[in-house]
């Protein structure tokens, strides 16, 4: 198989994935959570559940997407990050933490080890993943200066 096409399906599965995962959580605390006040509380909880049960499936499967591509990504690109120096290498690092980060606060809700308010969480998720995608553009425009 064609290098050239392996890279370009592992970027599609990164930002696909970081499209799904912020997007939906973005919808999630700006749309759905601010509209469900209007319902009765029995309905609310049965709706919200539902919801976040199906939603948590796509959030598993973004969270892999990001993380097998991310890997491939950062294997393939480390020659870049060694070039751009210690800046690059610090900026790689710090975003990656990060991310793994997010995903195990994202665990840690979902099993009941960290117990914030829904809207608390979905806002720190959101937080943290401006910065992932603020040090994302840096890295980028870094390599291209390289």
């Amino acid at each position: 198989m064609d290098h050239a096409f392996i890279q370009v399906v592992m970027r599609y599965i990164h930002i696909v994935s970081a499209i799904v995962l912020v997007g939906g959580t973005s919808f999630v605390a700006i749309a759905m959570l601010p509209s469900m006040r209007l319902l009765e509380d029995n309905l609310r909880a049965s709706v919200q559940k539902m919801a976040m049960d199906r939603f948590i499936r796509a959030v598993w499967i973004g969270i892999a997407g990001l993380i097998v591509s991310g890997a491939y990504n950062w294997i393939m690109l480390a020659p870049s990050y060694k070039a751009m120096g210690p800046a690059g290498n610090i900026l790689i690092g710090i975003k990656v933490l990060l991310a793994l980060g997010l995903f195990a606060f994202v665990w840690a809700f979902r099993i009941g080890l960290v117990k914030v308010p829904i809207r608390a969480y979905l806002i720190i998720n959101l937080h943290i993943a401006a910065i992932v995608i603020l040090l994302a553009a840096i890295l980028r425009t870094l390599r291209a200066a390289v």
